[in-house]
């Protein structure tokens, strides 16, 4: 019998491999410890993906900004009194977590005896009554050239287990009117036949609050001069050296309006971006830019 020429032999030694052959592979390796070794890799492989999802990131080792709080709400304290606070299992409210991870808060009760420290910010939310020396304070705060985010509230729906009139829930309405009156502004309830509980966009921010009131400008000759923005939620005044920027609301730090529970389990973030205007609006003060563009809309 004639041999075949030794092109051809080389062509049938390199022929690439036929889909039955990779079948006959996979079987040979099964019969040979193949499952084992597929299970070792299925298991490094997994071993792989989980150590790049829980590898913890790169720790910010630069300072965060001080901030001083000022606020009747339960954010760093809970209603339950001291027993609840020394719990294991005690935490403060998330909003008070988010603020914590961008900023280095300094509770504050009494603002004359405060001592902040330079270019600090101060947050006053729904805070309590002051007396007329402490709005005299806060005001000449401003002027020297203090930062202030003030969130006042007309009618705050933030749920307590204390009723109406107990000096340990968070005040149903600000307080602060004669100081908003001496910067030019006031503060209104809108009287609409909306529902409650409103969604707001607020330049690029989806917030979800209820009941949110209204800056109105006051008549002319007031002390301060303030912008009256996002169609009334906010108000960003120019006094003295300082700033201060207004929000005519309280009651969109409440988790029940942002965090979504649903939305949260499915994509892990928040449902509304309440938390997000709140740092934008800090952000803006810190840096001292203005609130325009596509952050909020007249």
């Amino acid at each position: 019998m004639p041999k075949e020429p030794p092109m051809t032999r080389r062509k049938r030694r390199f022929r690439p491999p036929r889909r039955g052959d990779f079948y006959l592979v996979m079987d040979r390796l099964a019969r040979f410890g193949g499952k084992k070794w597929l299970l070792v890799i299925l298991l490094l492989g997994l071993l792989l993906l989980l150590a790049a999802v829980f590898t913890p990131r790169p720790v910010d080792s630069r300072p965060k900004p001080p901030l001083g709080l000022m606020t009747t709400l339960p954010l760093l304290w809970s209603e339950g009194g001291i027993e609840a606070d020394l719990r294991k299992d005690a935490a403060p409210h998330p909003a008070f977590t988010r603020l914590s991870d961008h900023y280095n808060i300094t509770p504050v009760d009494d603002l004359k005896a405060w001592a902040p420290k330079p270019k600090q910010l101060l947050l006053l939310a729904q805070p309590r009554a002051f007396a007329p020396s402490e709005l005299v304070w806060i005001d000449n705060w401003v002027r020297q050239g203090g930062h202030v985010l003030i969130l006042a509230d007309p009618a705050l729906q933030w749920g307590s287990l204390y009723p109406l009139g107990d000096k340990r829930r968070p005040l149903f309405t600000s307080m602060l009117s004669p100081l908003f009156a001496y910067w030019g502004v006031e503060l209104a309830l809108p009287l609409a036949d909306e529902a409650p509980v409103s969604m707001r966009k607020i330049g690029v921010f989806n917030i979800r609050t209820v009941t949110a009131g209204e800056w109105l400008p006051k008549a002319p000759g007031a002390e301060g001069g303030c912008a009256i923005l996002a169609k009334g939620l906010l108000a960003d005044c120019r006094i003295g050296k300082g700033r201060a920027v207004l929000v005519a609301d309280a009651d969109f730090l409440d988790t029940a309006f942002w965090e979504g529970r649903g939305m949260r389990i499915l994509t892990g973030k928040d449902e509304f971006a309440n938390m997000a205007l709140l740092q934008a609006l800090l952000t803006a003060l810190q840096d001292d830019k203005g609130l325009h563009g596509d952050f909020v809309e007249k």
